[in-house]
């Protein structure tokens, strides 16, 4: 939603010298600074349907919308991806890849494809997979849902950088986990979360999409108790699973009989995520009896 101030504001009829134009000078300064705060938290208000995303992992490390690591870990090793400006950052923006191992040490360096936003695990035969997101996110570091512009996929040899595969995902495509050959994506519909979807893509057909799972919204009791809840979905990763926890804030009375607006878990299920590509429909594990929202692919 766009805010403007109004700029009709009525002329008013003073003296020179007077204190007023000073007086409504000042408002009008703190007006137009308020304004603008807003319009820029508006980058981390997860209204209309919008919510916070989180990726968490096995070792329990948890990639939100407040993390801002300068060393990022890579899951299931001791190594640590690192983003540095590059030599021409003021002109093109750009970032190198540093890949650090368990002592601090640069092992190597790619060019031009690093994030301040990466994640990365382990993969077969001494590989990591790496992915660098672009947020347009302002005062949050992305995990924001609708604000994701793209990704890169890499798959990277960890003893000296050689990169075995990378591919692009498009807007609002959420790198999940990879397993085998399949990289795993969320992507939500619109508003929000209808017709939301849990695909894959093969690094050996990029291009094509094979749906998981698929979220079908318009029979979900709504998660929100307030109009003004925020909501949260979080992806649990857990092997050859990929749990999903809806939640939304509740207002909750403190001992200072305040209230505050507390995150709980409104709806989780389980999808089982295969090595390779499969044909027909997967089995979904649902940890809340009440939820009928789901089908399967």
């Amino acid at each position: 939603m766009r805010t403007a101030l109004g700029t009709g504001l009525p002329r008013l009829l003073w003296g020179k010298g007077s204190g007023m134009r000073k007086i409504f000078g000042g408002i009008t300064r703190v007006l137009c600074t308020a304004l603008a705060a807003l319009l820029l938290l508006s980058g981390c208000n997860p209204d209309s349907g919008a919510a916070f995303l989180e990726v968490v992992y096995p070792s329990g490390y948890v990639r939100t919308d407040t993390t801002w690591d300068e060393l990022t870990p890579v899951e299931g090793t001791g190594c640590r991806l690192r983003a540095r400006k590059a030599a021409d950052y003021d002109k093109t923006y750009h970032y190198n890849l540093q890949f650090l191992d368990e002592t601090g040490k640069l092992l190597w360096e790619l060019p031009d494809v690093g994030r301040p936003t990466m994640r990365g695990e382990a993969a077969e035969g001494g590989a990591a997979w790496i992915c660098g997101e672009w947020w347009d996110t302002v005062h949050c570091n992305g995990y924001l849902n609708g604000h994701l512009s793209k990704s890169i996929v890499m798959l990277v040899d960890m003893m000296d950088g050689t990169v075995l595969f990378q591919a692009e995902a498009g807007e609002n495509e959420l790198y999940l986990t990879s397993r085998g050959s399949l990289c795993y994506f969320y992507k939500a519909g619109k508003p929000g979360r209808e017709d939301a979807s849990i695909y894959c893509r093969d690094i050996q057909d990029w291009e094509t999409k094979e749906t998981i799972y698929t979220f079908d919204y318009a029979v979900e009791p709504e998660i929100a108790g307030n109009h003004d809840s925020m909501r949260k979905a979080r992806f649990i990763l857990d092997g050859g699973f990929i749990k999903v926890v809806w939640e939304s804030t509740d207002r909750v009375l403190t001992s200072k009989g305040t209230y505050q607006s507390v995150f709980s878990e409104k709806v989780s299920y389980e999808i089982p995520i295969p090595e390779a590509a499969q044909t027909g429909a997967v089995d979904i594990a649902r940890t809340d009896s009440e939820m009928r929202f789901g089908r399967q692919a």
